[in-house]
């Protein structure tokens, strides 16, 4: 009787751990990297900032090279986490240039752009605060419009899971921000 080559599986499962591996570091690089250029614009450091969206980049590519080599890895949670963090950022430095965008290189991700947006309604709060503390009122207007269009799109979408918890902090965000309006209006 012939057995099953057992060897060759476990060969093919080591070659899929190493990979996946390799593919987690470098979605958390890319998801440090992003998280770190949102912090260097809302100090206002552009340069910074840019320098990291480029690295995140670099990573980004790095990742989707790792899935097109091997797709099961496509669903790793390390990955979409860091997509959605990578969103996140470019879609704040849009916001901050007076243009969010959808980048190309997610596009076809529909919860890394989703989960990005429903997050950048804290990004948009938090620079708000800091507006708020510079009596800019006109700032605080400008965020509250845009994460009102925001809340009001998610709101239109069938989210459950996570993404239905981020929506939910959407609305909180956009809470907050009503109630820096309502402190600068006195």
């Amino acid at each position: 009787m012939k057995m099953f080559n057992f060897q060759k599986v476990e060969k093919l499962k080591k070659i899929h751990d190493q990979e996946k591996r390799a593919l987690d570091q470098t979605a958390n690089d890319l998801r440090k990297t992003a998280k770190v250029a949102i912090f260097a614009l809302h100090r206002g450091d552009g340069r910074k900032a840019e320098a990291d969206l480029a690295q995140a980049e670099k990573y980004l590519t790095k990742c989707q090279s790792l899935i097109k080599k091997n797709s099961s890895l496509a669903n790793e949670s390390a990955y979409h986490s860091a997509l959605e963090e990578y969103a996140e950022a470019v879609f704040f430095r849009g916001y901050l240039a007076g243009e969010v965008y959808l980048p190309n290189e997610i596009a076809k991700d529909e919860e890394a752009v989703i989960g990005g947006l429903a997050d950048l309604a804290g990004e948009v709060a938090r620079y708000s605060v800091l507006r708020a503390t510079e009596h800019d009122a006109q700032s605080v207007e400008t965020a509250h419009k845009a994460v009102l269009k925001i809340v009001d799109w998610l709101a239109t979408l069938d989210l459950t899971g996570s993404l239905r918890s981020k929506f939910d902090q959407s609305k909180q965000h956009l809470r907050k921000i009503e109630d820096i309006r309502y402190d600068l209006s006195r």
